[in-house]
């Protein structure tokens, strides 16, 4: 059945960004996934690169994805870093406006300038899962999505064919300017890391309600009560010495992760990206 939802079972990590957070709190949405059915046929198809990057090839201009915030309907059966969540960059404005440059005919311009190999930032030699989306109009749109990262880019100018591309950043504009100059932040960290460990990044405040609002929505969805939600965000044992004809602290604790979880399912997953 399409509209089942018991896939949806998923672990919530303090450490997801805040991209993930909105994907998992919009794959629960029932009427995105009924959405998501009746446009299947339209999902672009995936292929892959030499270097390891996927590739998309937009043959729509997808317009009631882009209802949801989205460039094109992403699998709710799927997590974040499985789906190909591309969001609107107008709706996610840590997404980077770039360039992108044939990383080989750049090398010998670099070099009579002197810049050293530390310097270039390749796609194609970033370490971490390299996602790329070339939408209708030949804009491409690509994520960088490490662990504890979600990195956004967006470049609308020509680019090279495949994923060879020196990436240089640009940050137009004032409105959303702190929010890009961190995603840049990010994206050196991924270069200088060179496929060792990343260092931890701070976690969104109120990650652990996050959590809880993911736990209740699916232990709702699988008819439970409100103690069942307790017993799972709170351990059964700890319900059973608490609850008390049906009255409980916990209880309350559980109706409001109920209630922050639908409200973000239904709509409020959109302010987690701004």
């Amino acid at each position: 059945m399409s509209g089942d939802m018991r896939f949806l079972e998923t672990k919530a990590d303090n450490h997801w960004p805040n991209a993930v957070w909105a994907w998992e709190f919009l794959r629960r949405n029932h009427n995105y996934i009924k959405a998501f059915w009746e446009h299947q046929a339209t999902t672009p198809k995936m292929f892959e690169f030499e270097r390891g990057s996927r590739m998309i090839v937009g043959e729509d201009r997808y317009e009631q994805a882009r209802q949801w915030g989205l460039l094109f309907f992403a699998n709710p059966k799927l997590s974040a870093y499985q789906a190909g969540v591309f969001w609107k960059p107008s709706v996610f404005p840590g997404t980077i406006p770039v360039t992108l440059r044939d990383a080989s005919r750049e090398a010998s311009r670099e070099r009579h300038a002197k810049m050293s190999a530390c310097d270039r930032v390749i796609l194609s030699s970033l370490w971490c899962r390299r996602l790329i989306f070339e939408s209708i109009n030949q804009s491409r749109h690509v994520i960088l999505a490490p662990h504890k990262y979600w990195i956004q880019l967006y470049c609308d100018s020509a680019h090279p064919l495949d994923d060879n591309a020196l990436i240089s950043f640009r940050i137009d504009g004032a409105e959303h300017a702190e929010k890009r100059i961190e995603s840049v932040r990010q994206l050196l960290k991924l270069h200088r890391s060179s496929g060792r460990k990343l260092s931890s990044i701070s976690y969104r405040r109120g990650s652990e309600k996050l959590s809880a609002a993911i736990t209740a929505l699916d232990v709702a969805n699988k008819g439970g009560t409100y103690r069942d939600i307790a017993g799972a965000l709170f351990g059964k044992s700890q319900v059973n010495e608490s609850w008390s004809g049906g009255h409980s602290p916990l209880k309350q604790k559980a109706r409001r992760a109920l209630e922050r979880g639908r409200k973000y399912r239904d709509g409020k997953y959109l302010e987690l990206l701004s």
